[in-house]
């Protein structure tokens, strides 16, 4: 039986089959544990559609998927129950990718009409994406399985590549505050946490603010004065031909519904980088930061000393 066409059943809907009946079928399976929060993986079967289990360990990252036929089954888990934010963004090269996600149903067994306990697993499609898709977020308490099958065509040409961003967020703590999913200021706490947890911390400008209204996001270009820490190339020097080549120019994301617009004056910009992108998290007036860190110095509050 060919394996994709069969996946592409179930996920249709037209299909629903035992999780036993699916293991003996698709024999091809392996398993890869993605020990590392970035993670490569290849197709081992060389072209003929085997199933990659891939398993990881981090909250966030990203999954490198070359030689990309055949289908991975992702599988995100928090380390402690609660209530949680499943997101991935795909990027998909020279093929085409269907994300689709694993639905478990349970059947009681009745001892009586002799029937046992059995497991049903069906494919619920999410999205299908060729290039560079927007971010999709599940919300519950269970892992979340994704199924990625590739699809290519005679106008593919050059190598296949996925590349898959995930982030797994819990959305009860109020100490890991994500404008992704709130617009308001940050409160004095969360400013120094901010300061010193973040993936990028800088003191600039806004240069101009740009809305994307297909990605749902806002694009804030900066101009940074003081870089105090970043976990990527986020700030980098300015291209040739700017007027202060000395100063560090970037982007960062913010949610298109939080409304941001241009401000005069300099700001404290700290974030994280998140499904591959820095997006905003705090960004107070510079002055309003200096306040509060020298209440928090004055108090013994600040947890780092970078800057400060």
């Amino acid at each position: 039986m060919d394996i994709s066409v069969l996946w592409r059943a179930l996920a249709s809907g037209h299909l629903v089959i035992t999780w036993l009946l699916l293991t003996a079928i698709t024999g091809g399976r392996t398993q890869h544990t993605c020990n590392q929060c970035d993670c490569t993986i290849s197709d081992p079967g060389n072209g003929e559609g085997a199933i990659i289990n891939v398993k990881p360990k981090c909250l966030e990252g990203r999954i490198t998927w070359l030689s990309s036929y055949g289908a991975i089954r992702l599988e995100l888990s928090p380390r402690h129950a609660g209530e949680y934010r499943y997101c991935v963004r795909v990027q998909s090269e020279n093929i085409k990718t269907i994300v689709s996600q694993e639905v478990l149903s349970r059947t009681r067994g009745n001892y009586k009409l002799k029937i046992v306990n059995d497991v049903e697993v069906r494919l619920s499609p999410l999205f299908t994406t060729r290039g560079r898709s927007r971010e999709f977020c599940i919300s519950g308490s269970d892992p979340v399985r994704l199924y990625l099958e590739t699809e290519r065509s005679d106008e593919d040409t050059g190598v296949a590549r996925v590349k898959v961003h995930y982030d797994i967020e819990r959305t009860s703590s109020s100490l890991h505050y994500s404008p992704m999913e709130e617009c308001r200021p940050c409160t004095d706490r969360e400013l120094l946490r901010a300061y010193c947890t973040s993936d990028f911390v800088a003191v600039g400008n806004m240069d101009d603010v740009d809305h994307d209204d297909v990605e749902e996001t806002s694009v804030i270009r900066v101009s940074v004065t003081q870089l105090l820490s970043q976990k990527d190339a986020i700030f980098k020097k300015a291209e040739n031909g700017w007027t202060r080549p000395h100063e560090l120019k970037g982007v960062v994301h913010a949610p298109h519904r939080c409304g941001i617009r241009h401000g005069e004056g300099q700001f404290l910009f700290t974030g994280r980088v998140r499904l591959g992108q820095p997006v905003l998290q705090c960004a107070p007036r510079y002055e309003q930061w200096k306040s509060v860190l020298e209440m928090a110095l004055l108090n013994d509050e600040l947890e780092c000393s970078y800057g400060s």
